[in-house]
């Protein structure tokens, strides 16, 4: 009778602390899944390099960097990542290059931000991948991931 009740309690205990410690990343990807069609495998680490939307109608940009002990077969099983290759490596540069100037440049705070992008680098080769979506009110998100570092970078712009 006591290891049932142990086990009962134990239980639902580890589930909720599980729920606890992902939450970021679980709230995020559901979030992503709804508005972009956008899944991110589960990382072994989700840091929010910064995120401004707050409060209703929920406006603002975001960038996140999540971190794997293996990306590229996790990547090669979902829809609408695109190969970064010769032709399309200058089109990923544009899009990062047009995220960090429109952050610094809404922004009051831009010296900050440029000092985030400048320590949290989106680094990216040949071979990687990147997924890109942009809807009607030019609200998108870019991910972009780095199989050598085993990173994801995730960058919203929300209208």
């Amino acid at each position: 009778m006591k290891k049932k009740t142990v086990i009962w309690f134990t239980i639902p205990l580890l589930l909720i602390g599980f729920v606890i410690v992902k939450w970021n990343y679980i709230s995020h990807s559901i979030e992503w899944k709804l508005n972009w069609m956008f899944e991110a495998p589960l990382p072994s680490k989700m840091e929010t390099v910064f995120n401004t939307r707050y409060g209703f109608p929920n406006e603002g940009e975001s960038f996140f960097v999540l971190s794997y002990r293996s990306i590229e077969n996790k990547l090669m099983e979902k829809d609408g990542w695109i190969p970064i290759n010769s032709e399309s490596f200058d089109t990923v540069s544009n899009l990062l290059k047009r995220f960090q100037k429109n952050v610094a440049n809404i922004n009051k705070d831009s010296q900050n931000f440029n000092r985030l992008f400048h320590e949290n680098p989106v680094i990216y080769n040949n071979n990687d991948r990147y997924f890109y979506k942009l809807e009607e009110d030019n609200s998108y998100i870019l991910a972009i991931s780095n199989t050598k570092e085993r990173k994801l970078f995730v960058m919203e712009w929300i209208q």
